[in-house]
């Protein structure tokens, strides 16, 4: 899938979805990201292990949103004709160097700060065991193997908010996965 960009290298064409997640034309990233009536689609990925851990990244610092927090394994934007699924193992490969078998879990639509509204396709992989990691500097900034049962303390000492988004989908993962 060749992804569309604007002069802009950071912009990129995405679909233009409806209230019912319907794509309906194609919209600039930069657009959908100062108007929260243009609905667009992004991707999100918790990877585990067998033995309950949860890879998460932490964002660089040129990020424009939450840069230097910890969030889910892998997120991102599908572009325009990009199929979800695609766009989440794209994802974990440009910034992890991760190759996994993303399966689908659940889709929620969120406003963000009240300047963008997405439908956020959520996956999850469980891999038999830590796997090493070749990240993109200018996407991840460090990532690490958690014991999900350790997020709490995980938190105290770093830039991971439990009251986030990330943390609520990892959460209900780890009671669908029963881990």
């Amino acid at each position: 899938m060749k992804r569309t960009l604007a002069i802009d290298t950071k912009d990129e064409l995405l679909d233009l979805v409806d209230e019912n997640d319907r794509v309906i034309g194609t919209v600039w990233k930069s657009k959908a990201h100062q108007n929260p009536k243009l609905f667009h689609r992004e991707v999100a990925i918790a990877v585990f292990t067998k033995a309950g851990k949860v890879l998460l990244q932490q964002r660089s610092m040129n990020k424009v949103n939450d840069p230097g927090a910890w969030k889910v394994s892998a997120a991102g934007h599908a572009g325009a004709g990009e199929n979800p699924k695609q766009a989440i193992a794209r994802e974990v490969k440009e910034e992890l160097g991760l190759e996994v078998k993303p399966i689908y879990f659940n889709k929620d639509f969120t406003t963000y700060k009240n300047k963008e509204s997405r439908f956020t396709w959520m996956y999850y992989s469980v891999l038999d065991k830590e796997t090493s990691l070749r990240f993109d500097k200018e996407e991840v900034m460090d990532a690490k193997w958690v014991d999900i049962n350790a997020l709490e303390e995980f938190a105290k000492n770093n830039d991971y908010s439990l009251n986030s988004t990330s943390h609520k989908m990892i959460m209900e993962l780890k009671d669908f996965l029963k881990f």
